[in-house]
């Protein structure tokens, strides 16, 4: 009985489907699917490591939303922490903007503070309350 319902587990997981994400659909942990693979001898997938950033002593690690982020300690991201080093600690209520959009590019001279419904209304491509067209009169 485990032993199919492990293949069909690894049906998932060939298709790209996350341990953790087979785990929960299952109702088993991550580290339960990754065991019973390993127990099976079913072929993992490479671990591809992801670009990672330095600045002031710690690791800033590339994520999926495109912005540098500290994976340990706070779990703080780049730009805002590039920010608060060089010009001071961020108001309640403030974005930290990258002037040439690249959020990759966390140079002091390529970060700008606004409000967060300025930054929205000029730079928002989605529906928010702020974004064009959404816009309160």
């Amino acid at each position: 009985m485990k032993n199919v319902q492990y293949q069909e587990m690894y049906t998932y997981y060939v298709k790209g489907y996350s341990l953790a994400e087979i785990g929960k659909m299952f109702g088993v942990r991550r580290q339960s699917v990754h065991i019973g693979f390993q127990r099976r001898g079913l072929k993992m997938r490479t671990i591809k490591p992801l670009p990672f950033q330095s600045f002031n002593g710690k690791k800033y690690t590339l994520k999926n939303t495109g912005y540098y982020g500290m994976t340990d300690g706070k779990r703080s991201q780049m730009h805002r922490d590039v920010w608060e080093y060089h010009k001071g600690k961020i108001p309640k209520g403030y974005d930290i903007h990258h002037k040439n959009r690249d959020k990759t590019d966390n140079r002091i001279e390529n970060l700008e503070l606004y409000t967060k419904s300025e930054h929205a209304r000029k730079f928002a491509t989605g529906n928010n309350q702020y974004g064009k067209g959404n816009r309160q009169t």
